[in-house]
């Protein structure tokens, strides 16, 4: 066995593991089961690779996407691993060939698709193969989960498979969204034997949430269209929820002269694989889609993700947002949410039924919870990202300066802090490089294009600008000296090193020639402060705005004299009658009073209680409750699922009107 963090430097060039990658990797290593869920962007890949090329033996990976398989292979090769994957659009002499190049030769991992491990040839080849196999990978496993989202039935057989197995690998799993009903499903499908379990955290703090409500229609159109234009010379991603949208989408911004390209189902393989390419390899900056563009896009530099629609469920909506900002740089998330998106997803999920030959009731059911809960997302008010993480059972403290619930934002403030952050941005790289150093960053970087355009690969595949950063300031004169530099692995180096090498070194010749310093004298690199920076480079270092935090809920107590009560409400009926009487100033940099504020507030007050039922956390009244005029009401959903609302007469809305007097008096005070 190889030590993991030998494999990782000698591989991907790298001193150290991200924040919970060797967790994942010592329990493999162990030979535990393991179940990782890591955020999209986590670098979940290295987590099973290292352990599988630290042991002999192929690991075998289990892949929902052709597209995703291609890229992982594509990538292993690039690094020297030997791997190969099997797909549907092979013919069947490819496949052989590649079964017994895995079989003979020393391939280290195989990709392959649910569908493909039931074939007749796979089964056939199964009895020499599973002798090589060390550790089976089931990516994106939430796909086996009939409560996930992107339910595969071929995936219920990866079970029955290990069976077969006469010595049973080490199994992991992985996903980046799952509930804890998705997450147990997953382990009983997959049989696995005592699981360790691994969530890294399913917070993306580099990421800006906004829900940005217009009446849909042209109003949508122009704010994508704004948006998009603003950002003109940045890469990013937008969503919809129907391919009659996405070509609309994709019209409007090629007549606005702006580079698109488009892709849903209705297209064709060709067309989607050449849109995808020139999104990879920023031949195009916008990539308008629906969710077919999922899974497997491994583009780092998305700056922002828009929907222009509603997902129909918050687990659609934060793997598709978590596309934005790979790199771990700042970007946005934005959602654009009309009451037309509610319409729209309920004709598709009643599509979805009535195509399905074995439609279950309870999965449609689900399917509408799901629904209504993104929902609640777009109509909240409480911290959007706080929303999203307690959906997943992550309820660790979250301190919110990053969703419009959160920090007062306006188009105008906003428009102005963008720009801000670009040029500041800006000043902190120039601040790292001086001017030679910028001379001779410009130099590696078109060198690293000419290398991707040769190779076939993306340009951060050959490596990242902090990589040509760390040159520029070590100014390595051969391999050897590129073992220090970031991300520069032994195989990088081999592929690679001579090219980089030859610019610095002709780079510091010239500068010498032309009465310059040397390497040892010539300053690439530096620390400059704003002023200098304005001196250097001619750009003024301006503080960005800082987002100003909402204060809470507030009115003045005497307003609430002046509520209009009602013979019975709902809590939320309340909460808008009090809002409207908020004077405008407080709506714009103040939170709205929510319904889930004033239930907190009443179960402290001992008139509500909560408690879990299944999965579900259900209110129910208490005696004191009962005495303060609160009622349950038995209601049917649209579906016949009974359920008890609490309804709040005339006496329990004094009551509450009366705790938010003592509650607005006590903030007074402090």
């Amino acid at each position: 066995m190889h030590n993991p963090l030998q494999v990782l430097k000698h591989y991907w060039g790298y001193d150290g593991f991200r924040p919970g990658q060797a967790e994942v990797i010592d329990s493999i290593l162990s030979g535990h089961d393991t179940l990782a869920l890591m955020p999209t962007g986590g670098g979940k890949s290295i987590t099973f690779q290292v352990p599988a090329l630290a042991n002999p033996g192929i690991c075998l990976v289990v892949s929902p996407l052709v597209a995703l398989m291609k890229d992982q292979v594509k990538n292993l090769q690039k690094r020297g691993i030997l791997s190969a994957f099997i797909s549907s659009e092979m013919p069947h002499w490819e496949i052989l060939q590649q079964l017994d190049n895995c079989i003979l030769g020393d391939y280290k991992f195989l990709y392959i698709s649910p569908e493909r491990i039931s074939s007749e040839l796979f089964q056939e080849k199964l009895k020499t193969l599973s002798r090589k196999v060390n550790l089976l990978v089931v990516d994106e496993a939430h796909c086996i989960s009939q409560w996930g989202q992107d339910f595969r039935p071929s995936y219920v057989g990866i079970a029955d498979f290990l069976a077969q197995l006469p010595k049973r690998p080490v199994v992991s799993a992985f996903t980046a969204t799952a509930t804890e009903r998705v997450k147990q499903d997953i382990m009983g499908s997959l049989r696995l034997q005592n699981p360790v379990t691994v969530v890294t955290g399913f917070d993306r703090p580099n990421l800006f949430f906004r829900v940005v409500t217009r009446k849909g229609g042209k109003e949508t159109d122009n704010s994508v269209l704004n948006y998009v234009k603003k950002h003109e010379d940045e890469s990013g991603i937008i969503y919809c929820a129907t391919k009659k949208n996405a070509d609309k989408i994709y019209g409007l911004l090629q007549q606005y002269g702006i580079e698109a390209g488009h892709y849903h189902a209705g297209l064709s393989l060709e067309e989607r694989k050449k849109n995808q390419d020139d999104f990879t390899y920023d031949r195009i900056r916008v990539m308008v889609a629906t969710n077919a563009f999922g899974m497997g896009i491994d583009k780092s530099n998305v700056r922002y993700v828009l929907h222009y629609n509603m997902p129909q469920s918050l687990e659609y909506y934060y793997q598709e947002a978590g596309r934005a900002g790979r790199d771990g740089e700042e970007a946005e998330c934005v959602l654009f949410f009309s009451k037309q998106d509610i319409m729209i997803n309920k004709r598709l999920l009643e599509y979805k039924s009535t195509e399905s030959i074995e439609s279950d009731p309870q999965v449609r059911r689900n399917d509408y919870q799901k629904l209504n809960r993104m929902i609640d997302y777009c109509e909240t008010q409480q911290c959007l990202r706080q929303f999203i993480l307690s959906y997943f059972g992550d309820n660790s403290p979250c301190t919110c300066d990053k969703c419009s619930n959160c920090v007062v934002v306006e188009d105008e403030e906003e428009e102005n802090y963008i720009q801000t952050k670009k040029e500041k941005k800006k000043a902190f790289q120039l601040a790292n490089l001086t001017p030679k150093g910028q001379e001779l960053f410009e130099q590696l970087r078109k060198c690293r294009t000419e290398l991707a355009a040769e190779k076939g690969v993306p340009p951060y595949i050959i490596c990242s600008d902090k990589t040509l950063t760390d040159m520029c300031a070590k100014c390595p004169a051969d391999n050897e000296d590129m073992e220090t530099v970031y991300g520069m692995g032994v195989q990088k180096i081999q592929s690679y090193g001579e090219h980089f090498t030859k610019i610095i070194i002709d780079f510091l010749e010239e500068q010498s020639a032309a009465g310059g310093a040397d390497a040892e004298t010539l300053q690439l690199t530096t620390e400059l402060t704003p002023e200098q920076i304005e001196e250097t480079t001619g750009i003024t270092v301006a503080a960005s705005p800082a987002r100003e935090k909402k204060l809470p809920f507030y009115i003045a107590p005497g307003k609430l004299d002046e509520v209009e009560l009602t013979d019975t409400c709902m809590i939320s009926e309340l909460t808008n009658r009090i809002n409207e009487l908020c004077d405008e100033e407080d709506q714009k940099n103040r939170k709205k009073l929510t319904a889930a504020f004033v239930n907190t507030l009443l179960i402290q007050k001992g008139y509500i209680e909560e408690a879990t039922e299944g999965e579900e956390k259900v209110k129910h009244i208490t005696e004191k409750g009962k005495e303060a005029g609160i009622q349950e009401e038995e209601r049917y959903g649209k579906y016949g699922r009974k359920y008890y609302a609490l309804v709040h007469t005339r006496e329990s809305q004094e009551m509450i009107l009366g705790e938010l007097r003592e509650y607005l008096a006590d903030l007074t005070d402090e």
